[in-house]
């Protein structure tokens, strides 16, 4: 597997490899990484730490395509272009690194643009089968849904040429399945990324680090970042009732900057902000809370298709839902009975979908609590969806005998 990142806190990539392993592939997974030298394990695959010779940009560094650029149109040009110099000249780096580094494999996975990109050249020069895991629809999202025009027309080229020579395409949902169809002919398996099946979380964490007692959690928890609605959530507090907290549990570029409006009147002592957890801790921490939120916006395609990761540990935690009105949210609450969506393009928007949630008779949200958790064990949980990438695999290694 080729992942341009840190493989630790990305749970797809984990669950992946901790599958394919279970069914008998020797699984190794090599990462863009500043923090690690020497290889590991992980859920039974060997994980090598590739570190480029130059390091100009990596994922998560502060961008002037979405943050606030410099003063004055030269200034942004400049940082831009020099931006997209030192993360381009990152990538070729650790992609000559991948075909010094990797002895050959049978199968090359891709994970996402940069990835896949990565997997191609490694199958040309050293043969074997290529799959395109699409975590998001790449082109429509971050950065590089606001590039100049032709850079991106160039990127979104390489990533038709790449995926339609893929020997399988995997994608998170069947609208980002559809689009990729559309544009690039492909068929893509939809693999969702949900959590693995498990028992009821215990004692909820969220109450008891902040001392809640019995006061109502609305909870958001992932990454803390622009386009998610955040501004509006924490617009929604002073608008809810003064028995209600909202909690926001992860980082991000907008962190330090929530943590600060969090002492601010009318916010304090009911808005928090904490650190992200372990992905394994996330569903005790969010099972506490009586209301999961997912404000996403319009921001991008992408945004507008997605089906984030939260939403399925919202329903493997049996917490009850709102989610920005898009098609694949509105769709699985909808068809779950889990949750609502609703306008979240504005604080008292936001504020009047999470009180029709905690407005609701006792009885009304026991039962979606129940609705949620049961959407969970019937498909939306990882030993359900990992049927599919086994499947591929299984047609990979049919296909290579009948090769042979």
């Amino acid at each position: 597997m080729l992942l341009y990142g840190e493989v630790d806190r990305d749970s797809r990539v984990r669950r992946e490899a901790a599958s394919l392993v279970g069914r008998g592939h020797r699984v190794t997974i090599a990462t863009l990484t500043t923090q690690r030298r020497r290889p590991y394990d992980l859920d039974g695959a060997r994980i090598i730490p590739l570190r480029p010779r130059r390091i100009g940009l990596i994922p998560g560094d502060d961008s002037p395509f979405r943050g606030r650029p410099p003063a004055g149109r030269l200034g942004r040009l400049a940082a831009k272009a020099e931006w997209t110099a030192r993360y381009a000249g990152t990538f070729a780096y650790w992609t000559r690194a991948a075909l010094h580094g990797l002895p050959p494999a049978d199968v090359w996975h891709g994970h996402d643009l940069l990835g896949l990109l990565a997997a191609w050249s490694l199958r040309r020069a050293k043969g074997g089968a290529l799959v395109h895991d699409s975590h998001e629809l790449f082109m429509e999202a971050g950065s590089a849904a606001r590039m100049p025009g032709p850079i991106r027309a160039a990127m979104r080229a390489a990533e038709s040429r790449a995926s339609r020579s893929a020997d399988a395409v995997i994608t998170v949902n069947r609208s980002i399945a559809d689009e990729l169809c559309a544009r690039y002919g492909v068929d893509p398996v939809v693999v969702m990324n949900c959590p693995p099946q498990a028992a009821a979380p215990g004692e909820p964490l969220v109450r008891d680090a902040l001392g809640l007692g019995d006061r109502r959690v609305v909870i958001h928890h992932g990454v803390l970042g622009p386009g998610r609605g955040l501004d509006h959530l924490v617009g929604s507090v002073a608008l809810l009732p003064a028995d209600v907290v909202v909690v926001l549990l992860g980082g991000g570029p907008l962190a330090a900057g929530l943590a600060h409006a969090a002492e601010e009147p009318p916010n304090r002592g009911r808005l928090f902000v904490l650190p992200p957890v372990p992905v394994e801790d996330v569903a005790r921490w969010i099972a506490g809370a009586d209301v999961g939120v997912i404000p996403f916006q319009a921001v991008d395609r992408n945004n507008v298709l997605a089906t984030p990761n939260k939403l399925f540990e919202y329903l493997a935690a049996g917490v009850p839902v709102v989610v920005s009105d898009f098609p694949e949210m509105r769709r699985i609450v909808e068809e779950t009975g889990a949750g609502v969506a609703v306008d979240t393009t504005s604080p008292a928007s936001l504020a009047a979908g999470i009180q029709m949630l905690l407005g609701e008779p006792g009885a009304a949200r026991e039962a979606r609590r129940a609705a949620a958790r049961e959407a969970h064990f019937r498909g939306y949980s990882w030993e359900a969806q990992a049927e599919g990438l086994l499947g591929v695999y299984d047609r990979l290694a049919i296909t290579g005998q009948a090769r042979a």
